[in-house]
């Protein structure tokens, strides 16, 4: 919701926003840059085509995010913005987006959706660690379509349970489930995030195609690509995080 000042909004922090324990509860960073694109669009009343988001610093326990937008560039038709999420005094993201539209030329979508079973036909994501019934996890449905591990790969349908359209925002949150798709990779903690956003579809299954590029340094690269149920390409995410120190095959 905007705030006082002009380019502020104010994010509240409630429950359906956060992840982890009850006790020690966390914004989930896919929140975080589904609220900074949202404040972005709106202030600018343009399209999303491309951000990238740094997750500086910790945000358990806040009661809410203060987001503040600016141009910072850009020319006639596509804005270049920038935006800080801060809890308090204190920088938690760091947002860089290019939002606008050009004319509409000869469009062409490259990237199909892989050959997998249907959500109807897919068992359920097993529980994750950091998921509740009433927190941010809990407000989504999950099922593997494919999965191997080895090769680092992972297809998952996910759908939001409150029946959203799938916008940027939504599905830049949805690209912040990228830590779950591989056993070494869960429970780690994301360092940034890149999402480009191609077009929007209404509420329904997402499949996300998720590829992990390397572990290196104790850290993990991959990407992702996203799409709806009939098999257009919604949007293209990447991310680096860092691997939790002890796996989970190892606990």
């Amino acid at each position: 919701m905007p705030g006082d000042r002009p380019g502020e909004y104010i994010l509240p922090v409630t429950k359906p926003a956060t992840v982890g324990p009850d006790e020690f509860p966390f914004v989930m960073g896919g929140t975080g840059f589904a609220a900074a694109i949202d404040s972005l669009q709106q202030e600018c009343d343009q399209r999303l085509l491309w951000a990238t988001i740094q997750f500086l610093s910790p945000t358990q326990g806040v009661d809410e995010l203060t987001i503040d937008c600016q141009q910072i560039g850009g020319g006639q038709t596509i804005g270049q913005w920038s935006a800080q999420t801060r809890a308090g005094e204190r920088m938690v993201h760091n947002i860089s987006a290019a939002l606008g539209t050009r004319e509409r030329d000869a469009d062409h979508i490259f990237a199909q959706m892989p050959d997998v079973p249907m959500p109807d036909d897919c068992e359920e994501k097993p529980a994750d660690l950091n998921g509740s019934p009433g927190n941010l996890i809990g407000q989504f449905e999950r099922r593997i379509a494919m999965e191997n591990a080895v090769n680092g790969v992972e297809a998952a349908w996910v759908r939001p349970r409150g029946g959203f359209p799938l916008h940027a925002p939504i599905l830049a949150l949805i690209s912040d489930f990228f830590l779950g798709a591989h056993p070494r990779t869960r429970t780690g903690t994301s360092i940034d995030a890149t999402f480009r956003f191609i077009q929007p579809a209404d509420h329904g299954w997402v499949l996300s195609v998720t590829e992990m590029a390397a572990f290196d340094r104790g850290t993990v690269s991959g990407s992702a690509r996203h799409f709806a149920q009939d098999g257009r390409l919604l949007a293209i995410s990447s991310q680096t995080g860092v691997l939790p120190r002890i796996p989970l095959s190892a606990q």
